[in-house]
């Protein structure tokens, strides 16, 4: 039986999309559920629409992790670091240069990652 709501594309890998996403902005969150699932959902279309949470977020100054009490903000950041390590080590969905950089939190290098990869795949299908 299919899963419309919780649909196996977020479910695979290491960890669930939502255990990620769930610690960033909004912006950044949504960028990385598209990204989780490009592959298997609506292709290099789906890394578009992460793009432009991207130029989103960069453009309202939206930083990457959820607004939350002060105190459990480090501890939130670094499990999302954590996470975004195991992605990146495991070149989740064919993006592990994205997740590096969205590790190390530097929004346009993040950009330029995605951007990067969009190209490479849009010239591979001409």
């Amino acid at each position: 039986m299919t899963d419309n709501i919780n649909p196996s594309h977020y479910k695979d890998g290491s960890f669930e999309c939502i255990e990620l996403s769930r610690l960033l902005s909004s912006d950044w969150g949504q960028a990385v559920q598209y990204c989780f699932r490009w592959q298997h959902k609506n292709g290099v279309e789906d890394l578009k629409k992460a793009l432009w949470f991207i130029n989103d977020a960069i453009t309202h100054n939206v930083p990457f992790f959820a607004a939350c009490c002060k105190r459990n903000a480090d501890i939130l950041e670094a499990q999302a670091i954590r996470l975004l390590s195991i992605l990146q080590a495991e070149n989740w969905a064919d993006l592990g240069r994205f997740w590096l950089e969205l590790e190390r939190g530097t929004a346009w290098t993040v950009r330029l990652a995605l951007a990067e990869k969009i190209n490479e795949i849009e010239n591979e299908g001409k």
